[in-house]
């Protein structure tokens, strides 16, 4: 059977995915905003136990159609070691239509495309990238360590390889008062790279976190639940995307369940945000949001 070490993360729409965890943490792991992998010391498993382990669990259950390569960026394994992995998942579960990731730009950008359509062709379907923001200022604020132009180059690459992308963006990252300011800068860069996917989350403040060690100190105040949903108002009214691109904001952390397709469901998507906002106590317990 697989096992697993610390906690292991997965996009929500992998929820029902054979998860193998190849890595174990994250390789950059400085952003100021997560606490996910904080205190784990980031180390590539041993990879002819996991082939081992992948075998067991193969004679286990084949229930599954996806499969999702952790941990916090598997994609900067060399792609020799990524290949054998995938045709292994191919090998032994036949029924897997579809191979995830998660990737910083910079895994990306490391690898020719060359290496990005041998993967794809091995099964590799979706790469997910947490962009978090457009802004040059921000993202060096938040400690991403990645500029707009990289991942404008990633994007970009993903596309000519033939991979779906997924982004995710965050409200709320630059807090009260700040955040909508940097919206308009996100909305020109996901407009530019016109992904498969993009979704919203909402900053929530983990005990790991560097943010939360600053609000604690009083250096940093979160952003209310109207500036939340008034940023991704105003990432949708500035949005030029040609699409298409389906959008959420379904996560957990989220004020406000949207769905749709950009651009044409963009008029329904700001006004069921203006509707929101005018009610009174739309927020409800803050204890839902986990």
């Amino acid at each position: 059977m697989l096992t697993y070490e610390g906690r292991v993360y997965r996009p929500p729409s992998e929820a029902r995915s054979l998860i193998v965890q190849a890595t174990v943490g994250c390789s950059h792991n400085t952003c100021s905003f997560c606490g996910m992998y904080k205190g784990e010391a980031f180390y590539v498993k041993d990879q002819d136990q996991l082939m081992r382990e992948l075998e067991e669990e193969a004679r286990t259950y084949q229930g599954y159609n996806r499969a999702f390569i952790a941990d916090g960026d598997a994609l900067c394994l060399s792609t020799d070691r990524l290949v054998a992995l995938c045709q292994k998942i191919k090998v032994l579960f036949p029924g897997i239509r579809r191979i995830g990731i998660y990737a910083t730009a910079k895994d990306v950008n490391r690898k020719s495309l060359e290496n990005l359509k041998t993967l794809k062709d091995q099964g590799l379907g979706m790469v997910y990238m947490g962009v978090e923001t457009g802004s040059r200022d921000l993202l060096k604020e938040i400690k991403k360590d990645a500029s707009p132009e990289d991942y404008l180059k990633a994007g970009g690459k993903l596309k000519k390889a033939g991979l779906k992308q997924s982004l995710t963006l965050i409200t709320g990252l630059a807090g009260h008062k700040r955040s909508l300011g940097y919206t308009k800068e996100t909305a020109q860069l996901i407009s530019q790279m016109n992904p498969d996917y993009v979704s919203y989350l909402t900053l929530m403040l983990g005990p790991h976190a560097p943010l939360t060690q600053a609000y604690q100190k009083g250096k940093f105040t979160p952003v209310s639940p109207e500036e939340a949903l008034a940023e991704i108002y105003l990432f949708l009214d500035a949005y030029t995307g040609k699409g298409p691109s389906v959008f959420r904001s379904n996560h957990a952390s989220n004020y406000l369940y949207l769905g749709g397709n950009l651009p044409e469901d963009i008029p329904d998507l700001k006004d069921a945000i203006r509707k929101t906002i005018e009610m009174e106590n739309f927020v409800g317990e803050e204890y839902r949001r986990l």
